[in-house]
């Protein structure tokens, strides 16, 4: 039964189907997550303290406190950005569907005196009814979700900001998808690994589909016949792509940049930034 399993797991999956479980969600791997947040070197982890201190100067130029207030921090992890932010005087509310990162998030506040709300919620499914003047949604969180979805977490940021309001985000561009690996790989792995102690074998591929999409996968395998799979989707945009998708949503681009720290935009680079305004 593992082995059939295990070959219906591996099969080709349609473009953003789910894995067997969610890396971000899995208590097993909660280590490995946490770690994340503060290694750059960890793929999917965040970015080290110059760029954050680079990227929140940037927002704090485009959208100074006096004029943009109030900011959603959307996918907040740990609350690298939304503690600093907080620290120049935004009124910040921060949003991430991992429990233990937003613990971290609410004790580190604690510690440094700071007002801010976070909440233990998933951004793609709820309303945001608070009005807010600035939302951010940092480090190509966009691109792993299918264009239904998309459309959707638009939508909600566009209700929940005031007129004017901001939207800053970073996507992957086309550009990486052209140069993006396709792989097979497998090995047998034991306590060095980052997914468990416990022997296991991981199957890795990396898969590029129509569309600009691309997939990297995890599966595996236990000697007890314990089976998991991570799918990890990213879209990849062209600016006149994600132009044609925000404007569906009601928000104009404003200016593209190399990334949310503000650099100068170059079609060679692997991912760019965009401020958008809500019409």
């Amino acid at each position: 039964m593992a082995i059939k399993r295990l070959l219906e797991i591996a099969k080709t999956p349609e473009p953003f189907k789910e894995g067997t479980h969610e890396i971000w969600l899995d208590q097993e791997r909660a280590d490995l997550v946490m770690k994340s947040y503060f290694d750059e070197n960890i793929p999917g982890g965040s970015r080290g303290s110059d760029f954050i201190n680079e990227a929140v100067d940037f927002i704090h130029n485009v959208a100074p406190v006096e004029k943009y207030k109030n900011i959603v921090d959307l996918g907040c992890g740990p609350g690298l950005y939304s503690q600093r932010l907080a620290k120049l005087g935004y009124e910040v509310v921060g949003i991430d569907f991992n429990k233990n990162a937003i613990d971290f998030a609410i004790n580190a506040a604690k510690e440094e005196n700071l007002s801010i709300e976070y909440r233990n919620e998933d951004f793609t499914s709820i309303e945001l009814e608070q009005k807010f003047d600035i939302a951010l949604l940092i480090y190509q969180i966009y691109g792993v979700f299918g264009p239904e979805k998309r459309k959707k977490i638009l939508r909600n940021i566009h209700s929940g900001l005031k007129s004017e309001g901001l939207l800053l985000m970073d996507v992957l561009s086309e550009k990486s998808y052209e140069n993006y690996e396709q792989k097979l790989m497998w090995w047998i792995a034991d306590k060095g690994s980052p997914f468990s102690d416990k022997e296991h074998l991981v199957l890795y591929s990396s898969k590029k589909f129509p569309n600009k999409v691309t997939l990297a996968s995890n599966v595996i395998a236990f000697g007890d016949g314990k089976l998991i799979n991570y799918n990890y989707w990213n879209q990849h945009f062209s600016i006149e792509d994600l132009e044609k998708e925000v404007n569906e949503s009601g928000f104009k681009l404003e200016k593209v940049y190399a990334d949310v720290n503000g650099g100068e935009y170059s079609d060679e680079l692997d991912s760019f930034a965009v401020l958008l305004r809500k019409k």
